[in-house]
């Protein structure tokens, strides 16, 4: 290995960092509508802010400045206090600066959501209600109202709200129990039994009111989401969420014209960003350039009403590989050759155009039922695809590993390219893990996967399973070779080895239609 290990990337949860800044040649999004969504939460949160800055400004001269004139008492404006609201109010006065400077991104705006908002104005209001006005609780109705209206106002989403809000309790908290010190520190009376009741009283409405601005968020962020179906997504209208993919969430949607059930994938906007964006296009435009029927299809792409990108593609009727294991058990050997024959079938023409899939797993091999057979394979997921044809741009930095650690090729592993040869590796950690029930090494942590796949030999699949035959387990632990040159030379070899099995062709469509006539049916169910 080198001697800076490289970074792992879990494909389950890519948001794209291990992608390059550096924009592919053909560009399928146009960024306006993406910028207009910010431009109007910069917007928003430029006007709630402003509002709230000020209200906190207009507070702190009334007590401290006029208090001061009136007293001439110079140490009021020196007490540590003063100096943390103005403090507050710098920080402030700084965020808004850069609100109202120019546009921003979705993660700037989010940082001064909370720092250039909700810190300089919970502080401001909780030291003037506890410290400056003989523990008056005004301020607790203030912060209440600025939490729920942040939540009517700003677009967000309830977690969100929750997150942003919660901060106005533990603030006010926080500075409640220091007053405890600042009482010490001035040999004061410590607060009796009352002052401990009105704290309470405090938390108790202010994490109220914590709630009430997700339940608000909640109602308008579903109202959102209703507008946006009735809109649809093109020409597609919006009908259930089905599922979420590594950087994206997948509906079942129906097209306007045609009314042909279709799945539609938009990208996650908790996750939108410049790499995300740019590996969410990579997987459409090297997914669409993909024939095979044993490939998903992809029919089209385009953007929401309110800027997100997205793409339509073929509906399956089915489950993955690890969803059906992890209900029904590992399965037959004739089975396991035809689900993986099918899969090298989509993997050979995808290696032939130059493109790796790099994420071969259980779950991104799908079981369908589809044009009335059954058992149909479907590769999907090209999330992280590498186009290693020559001129090919290259799109991962340097130092990155991207995929799955469970079925991770060695070789990528100490920092190589990935070649098909690190395809055939994962598609043998699937076979492994279809005979058996379970992955290659009976491990937990990724580290550990990463480790045992370059250093220790597998398990033969038929000392955890004794049904596997031979000459099947024979081509697994070739896939599964440490060294590539070891393993098949291509996917159309290894389907081949695979074809010449015993019990290939043993998997006939009869005992296919009864799997899927008599399991899938309790394997929905979630009953065994």
């Amino acid at each position: 290995m080198s001697e800076t290990p490289p970074k792992t990337e879990v494909s389950s949860s890519a948001t794209g960092r291990g992608a390059s800044r550096t924009r592919a040649p053909i560009a399928l999004h146009d960024t306006s509508h993406r910028a207009e969504s910010e431009a109007h939460l910069q917007r928003r949160l430029t006007v709630l802010y402003g509002v709230m800055m000020g209200i906190g400004v207009v507070m702190f001269l009334s007590v401290r400045v006029i208090g001061w004139l009136t007293e001439l008492d110079v140490h009021a404006l020196l007490h540590p206090a003063s100096l943390v609201q103005v403090a507050a109010f710098v920080v402030g006065a700084v965020c808004l600066a850069l609100l109202r400077r120019g546009p921003l991104a979705t993660r700037e705006l989010s940082i001064l959501d909370v720092w250039g908002g909700l810190f300089p104005i919970a502080v401001t209001l909780a030291v003037h209600g506890i410290l400056w006005t003989d523990g008056n609780q005004s301020y607790v109705a203030i912060l209440l109202l600025f939490v729920i209206g942040r939540a009517i106002f700003v677009p967000c989403t309830p977690w969100n709200a929750v997150l942003v809000a919660a901060a106005a309790p533990i603030g006010a908290l926080a500075l409640r129990l220091s007053l405890g010190r600042y009482h010490a520190w001035r040999n004061e009376p410590t607060p009796d039994e009352f002052q401990t009741a009105i704290l309470v009283l405090d938390q108790a409405t202010l994490w109220m009111g914590v709630g009430l601005a997700g339940l608000a968020a909640h109602v308008i962020h579903g109202l959102r989401v209703a507008v946006r179906r009735a809109e649809g997504v093109g020409q597609y209208r919006i009908d259930e969420e089905v599922g979420a993919g590594s950087m994206g969430i997948v509906y079942r949607a129906t097209h306007a014209l045609l009314r042909r059930s279709t799945a539609i994938k938009v990208l996650d906007p908790a996750i939108a960003g410049p790499e995300t964006l740019e590996r969410f296009e990579r997987e459409v435009r090297e997914t669409s350039r993909l024939t095979h029927p044993n490939t998903i299809r992809i029919f089209d792409f385009g953007h929401t009403a309110d800027g997100l990108f997205f793409y339509a593609m073929e509906l399956l009727d089915g489950t993955d590989l690890g969803q059906a294991v992890a209900r029904t058990g590992p399965m037959p050997p004739a089975r396991v050759i035809h689900v993986l024959a099918q899969a090298c079938a989509a993997l050979r023409e995808a290696h032939n155009l130059g493109l790796v899939h790099r994420d071969v797993k259980p779950g991104n091999i799908m079981l369908c039922r589809h044009g009335g057979e059954h058992d149909f394979v479907k590769v999907v997921d090209f999330g992280l695809v590498k186009d290693i044809s020559p001129g090919a741009a290259k799109l991962t930095q340097v130092g990155f590993i991207c995929g799955t650690p469970e079925t991770l090729a060695p070789e990528v592993i100490k920092g190589a390219s990935a070649a098909p040869a690190a395809d055939l590796y994962g598609l043998g950690c699937v076979g492994y893990f279809l005979l058996t029930g379970q992955p290659v090494f009976d491990v937990s942590a990724p580290l550990e996967f990463l480790v045992k796949h370059q250093d220790e030999a597998p398990v033969p699949p038929s000392r955890r399973n004794p049904d596997v035959p031979t000459d099947l387990e024979n081509v697994i632990l070739k896939c599964l070779a440490k060294d590539p040159e070891r393993r098949y030379p291509s996917a159309g070899a290894l389907r081949g080895a695979l074809q010449r099995c015993k019990d290939a062709r043993m998997w006939t469509e009869t005992r296919a239609q009864a799997w899927w006539t008599d399991e899938y049916p309790r394997q929905r169910s979630g009953r065994r």
